[in-house]
């Protein structure tokens, strides 16, 4: 059979599908039957904890429902569930603390609170803002090969803006960042879009993808996707705990079609309870978004609250110490208090405070003074709560939420830069993998091989302006000044190192061929025949 990569192989079996020994509890666990105390809190099967995700129906293909594993040996496994059943007081913990997966709805829920959404918004912008830069790593070329590589590169510049790879990138991190789990799916021109199309493995390579084949890339939420079976039987295997292909919507694709990211990832044995990926931000800063929304709705409560009329009246004037003839002797709910005249009273001197109008008292009965709540405080500590939920993403304030350090001499610019110094290790640990293989994909699908000499790097975040650029450079020519009156360097090579240097603003600039003469100096008019004058008087 004719592969789209225009190569006869024989199309290998579909995997054999293998129950796992562990047994799937028909009920799925209810977090909130875990916010209880005492001895009922727990209802539940605590092995439920390592059984696997169980995604909605239509995501599994015409497989079993069960997840396939390539061995049925998982004695361990099984011993850890055993495990479980004997420890549901720290289970009890795991799920009353938010540290089991929530499910990819609630996931979808919370991402539409600002408290949970901006932080993943930040650290996917602030990560593709500046991008990348393409370059050539050939060292002594010709001019006319560097022409030839800034040609190559403006090529992948214009293909990565006709797959709009920096939005893919930046929504493929997000994903990460809101469900623990971002899939990229590589589209191949002519494969079906069926199980036997993208079940078929993605060889990006000179022997494999075919040159003008890369169609498209497509972000997909993982809650459309769920694995088919991973070796769970050898850890020395290179595939343990990997999984080899996925169920996209009840299509079977193969792993290397999908750029798979996993920003914060869970144990290995939790690894199937959380569909093969991982923790989420949102589920991390759970705890810490619970204590800012409770801090703050307090806060609001004690402003609105801060001020309490008391009036101080004369009881004994509402005490019935009579009853008329005919009346039925009914005991009264507070004793012998007319609890109907205070409480009219009380509410009349409400309604009088809270529209700011005289109030009226009785001159020898009655007085009214008001206590007042002090409110200094509230703000720090609302601050520190916003504070905590920064720390965990590790943003700083003033790109969370704007807000301006106070005090004499303050600056945000340290924290900024170690912000960008932790965004550069992100981009290195998360993005460069999926990005390396597009950039492998693109060069395939442009000339049919992948240049060793191309390679691309990040450009850091942090940008210096015009002026400390220019003072770089000035001290920079008086170092090359001196190397050339000390013989240490020649002007050509001086030149030549201008010319590459990647923030010199001659970069790029033809400086071949030796220096050009300096020239002659100008002589202001009637100079010549002052000088000439001169001569004659000597």
């Amino acid at each position: 059979m004719k592969h789209w990569f225009g190569r006869n192989r024989e199309r290998k079996p579909l995997p054999e599908r293998r129950e796992p020994v562990l047994s799937r509890s028909d009920r799925r666990m209810n977090l909130r039957s875990f916010r209880g105390h005492g001895s009922g809190g727990l209802q539940l099967d605590p092995r439920e904890a390592f059984d696997p995700y169980k995604p909605p129906k239509g995501v599994r293909g015409y497989a079993p429902e069960a997840l396939a594993m390539d061995s049925g040996n998982l004695e361990a496994v099984a011993d850890m569930g055993g495990w479980a059943a004997t420890a549901a007081p720290v289970l009890r913990d795991y799920f009353e603390d938010g540290l089991a997966f929530l499910g990819y709805p609630q996931l979808a829920q919370m991402a539409q609170r600002a408290e949970y959404r901006k932080p993943c918004e930040v650290i996917a912008r602030e990560a593709t803002r500046e991008w990348i830069e393409f370059r050539s790593d050939k060292q002594g070329a010709d001019v006319d090969e560097n022409d030839g590589a800034a040609k190559r590169i403006a090529e992948i510049e214009k293909e990565f803006e006709r797959l709009n790879v920096r939005r893919v990138i930046r929504t493929h991190v997000l994903h990460g960042l809101l469900y623990g789990l971002g899939h990229v799916w590589i589209g191949i021109k002519g494969v079906p879009l069926t199980t036997d199309g993208q079940s078929v493995p993605l060889v990006i390579g000179d022997k494999g993808m075919a040159k003008g084949s890369l169609e498209r890339l497509a972000n997909i939420e993982p809650i459309w996707t769920t694995p088919n079976s991973y070796n769970a039987n050898n850890p020395l295997a290179p595939d343990f705990y990997r999984p080899n292909n996925w169920w996209v919507l009840g299509t079977m694709v193969d792993s290397s079609r999908l750029l798979t990211t996993i920003l914060y990832p869970v144990s290995q044995i939790l690894a199937p309870a959380f569909n093969f990926g991982g923790q989420s931000l949102t589920q991390l800063l759970r705890a810490y978004v619970h204590n800012y929304l409770a801090t703050r709705n307090s806060t609001a409560t004690i402003v609105r609250n801060f001020s309490k009329l008391v009036l101080k009246t004369d009881m004994t004037g509402n005490i019935q110490t009579d009853i008329g003839p005919g009346m039925d002797a009914q005991p009264m709910p507070y004793g012998d208090v007319d609890m109907a005249s205070v409480q009219g009273r009380a509410a009349y001197m409400q309604d009088v405070s809270e529209g700011q109008g005289t109030i009226v008292v009785d001159k020898e009965r009655e007085d009214a003074s008001i206590i007042a709540t002090p409110l200094s405080g509230l703000d720090s500590l609302q601050a520190q709560a916003m504070e905590a939920m920064a720390s965990i993403p590790g943003i700083p304030l003033v790109k969370l939420f704007g807000i301006q350090p106070q005090g004499l001499n303050a600056s945000s610019e340290g924290e900024i830069r170690v912000f960008y110094d932790e965004v550069s290790a992100f981009q290195e640990a998360h993005i460069r993998p999926s990005l390396q293989r597009i950039f492998e994909a693109v060069q395939i699908h442009l000339w049919g091989k992948i240049d060793p000499d191309l390679s691309f790097t990040f450009v850091p975040l942090w940008q210096m302006d015009e002026k400390e650029l220019a003072e770089i450079e000035k001290i920079k020519a008086d170092l090359v000044a001196l190397l050339i009156t000390a013989g240490v360097i020649a002007p050509e090579e001086a030149r030549e190192q201008q010319a590459t240097d990647e923030r010199s603003i001659f970069r790029g600039v033809n400086l071949s061929g030796p220096p050009p003469e300096p020239p002659e100096p100008e002589q202001m008019p009637g100079m010549e025949d002052l000088l000439k004058k001169g001569e004659e008087e000597e």
